[in-house]
C-alpha cells in the first residue's frame, strides 16, 4: 500500500507544470542574494542553463573583502574537485585518438610506480577504485606544509609505497592520488604540461575565457580571494601550493563557464557521445554493486530524476556543478567562504527547477571540507531534492 502511494506521488510530481525560465532565475537570484547577506559570507558565482541555453549567470557579494571589490559573472573561483571531470575528459580524448586505452595498466605509462604486485588500471584511477592512499590524507601535505610546491617525484614518494587499502576494483574510496596520477599520464602521453593540454584542447576551443589553471605566482585578473572562519570571523584562506591539487583540483572557473562546459560535454562537443556515456555510467564493483561514480562524475537518481554532478572543496572555497539530464537543467554554484554551502544553494535551485518541493535553506551545512581539511569532495551533499 505504501509503495502504491509513493508511486502515485512520484507520478503526480512528474506531471507538475514545469517552472518557467523566469521562475528558475528568480529562485537562483533570491537564494544567492540571501546567502551573501548572511554572516561570514564572501562571494558567490551562480549560473543556470536550460536545454543548452544559459538563462542565468551572475556574481554576488565581495570577491575581495579587503578592497571592497564586488564579484561579477566573470570572477574566477577555485573549483577544487570539479577539476576531475576535465582530467577524465582529457583521458577519454587521448583514448579516442588511440594514444592510450582505459584498461591499460598504469605501469605502461608510469613504469616505476609501486603497484604492490597488483594490476591497477586507468579505469581504477578514474573511478576511485584503485585502493591507493589519497595524498590529501598525508599530514605533511595538507597540514604541515600546504604551501610547499612538491615535485611530482616528491609527491609520489609520499603515497606510492603505502599498502593498498583494498584489491583494485573491489571497493570505491575517494582518492585524489588517482587523479594526480592521471594528470601525469596526460602529460606523458600528450607531451604537454597538464595546464597546456586542457587550455589548448578544451578552454580555448570551447571559448571558456574564464577557466584556467590556478597559480601561486601569476597575476590572474578577476581571481577571487577565499575565506575561512576562525573564532567566528572571516580570515583569509591558508596558502596552498597549486601544484598540490594538480589534475585533481587546480582549476579556476566562473559558474557560467562551468555550465557551458557541462552542457558541451553532455552534447558530445568535448568527447564522443559513447565516451560521455562511459564517463557518466556508474562503475560496477567486482561484487556487482554500483560505485555511483563514473569517470570524474557522480551519478545517481533522486525521486526518479537522473542526476550527474560533482562538488569541490579546497582551502577557502566550495563548489557544486549538477546536471539534471531529463530536464535539461545544469546548475553551477561557487562559494568563496566556507560559511556558505554551494551544495545547499544548488539544491534549492534544483528543487524549484524540478518542481519537487520548496527551496532548501541557502546556508545548509557545507558539503565540502573546511579550509583546515583537504581538497577533495567526499560523499554526497546534504539533503537532496
Amino acid at each position: 500500500m505504501l509503495a502504491t502511494a509513493a508511486a502515485v506521488v512520484l507520478s503526480l510530481i512528474s506531471f507538475v507544470e514545469p517552472p518557467s525560465d523566469a521562475e528558475i532565475v528568480a529562485a537562483a537570484d533570491r537564494l544567492a542574494t540571501e546567502a551573501v547577506a548572511r554572516p561570514n559570507a564572501a562571494a558567490l558565482s551562480v549560473a543556470v542553463s536550460r536545454n543548452g541555453k544559459l538563462i542565468h549567470s551572475k556574481g554576488y557579494g565581495l570577491a575581495d573583502i579587503e578592497l571592497d571589490a564586488p564579484a561579477d559573472e566573470n570572477s574566477l573561483f577555485r573549483i577544487g574537485s570539479i577539476t576531475k571531470q576535465f582530467t577524465a575528459a582529457a583521458i577519454m580524448r587521448l583514448a579516442e585518438q588511440g594514444k592510450l586505452e582505459i584498461d591499460d595498466p598504469i605501469r605502461k605509462y608510469l613504469p616505476d610506480y609501486n603497484t604492490h604486485d597488483h594490476e591497477i588500471t586507468l579505469r581504477h584511477l578514474l573511478t576511485h577504485t584503485s585502493g591507493i592512499k589519497s595524498y590529501t590524507e598525508v599530514r605533511r601535505v595538507m597540514v604541515e606544509e600546504p604551501e610547499h610546491a612538491f615535485s611530482q617525484k616528491e609527491m609520489l614518494g609520499l603515497f606510492q609505497d603505502e599498502p593498498l587499502a583494498f584489491e583494485p576494483g573491489t571497493k570505491h574510496a575517494y582518492c585524489n592520488s588517482g587523479y594526480y596520477l592521471l594528470g601525469m599520464i596526460v602529460e606523458k602521453v600528450s607531451g604537454k604540461s597538464y595546464c597546456q593540454y586542457v587550455q589548448e584542447e578544451f578552454f580555448t576551443p570551447l571559448k571558456l575565457a574564464h577557466t584556467r589553471c590556478d597559480s601561486n605566482t601569476d597575476i590572474i585578473k578577476g581571481r577571487v580571494q577565499g575565506y575561512a572562519v576562525a573564532r567566528g570571523h572571516l580570515v583569509n584562506d591558508r596558502l596552498l601550493a597549486t601544484s598540490t591539487p594538480f589534475a585533481a583540483g587546480m582549476l579556476l572557473a566562473s559558474a557560467g563557464d562551468l555550465v557551458l562546459w557541462s552542457d558541451a560535454l553532455a552534447a558530445g562537443k568535448v568527447v564522443s557521445a559513447d565516451s560521455y556515456r562511459e564517463m557518466s555510467t556508474p562503475y560496477m564493483l567486482l561484487d556487482g554493486t554500483s560505485a555511483k561514480y563514473g569517470f570524474g562524475l557522480q551519478v545517481d537518481t533522486v525521486q526518479g530524476h537522473p542526476r550527474v554532478r560533482h562538488g569541490g572543496g579546497i582551502f577557502g572555497f566550495n563548489s557544486m556543478l549538477v546536471r539534471w539530464p531529463d530536464e535539461g537543467i545544469t546548475i553551477a554554484v561557487l562559494s568563496s567562504s566556507e560559511a556558505i554551502s554551494s551544495g545547499g544553494i544548488a539544491e534549492g535551485i534544483s528543487r524549484v527547477a524540478l518542481g519537487v518541493a520548496a527551496p532548501a535553506p541557502p546556508n545548509a551545512p557545507a558539503d565540502a571540507p573546511r579550509s583546515s581539511g583537504s581538497p577533495k569532495t567526499p560523499g554526497d551533499p546534504p539533503g537532496t531534492p
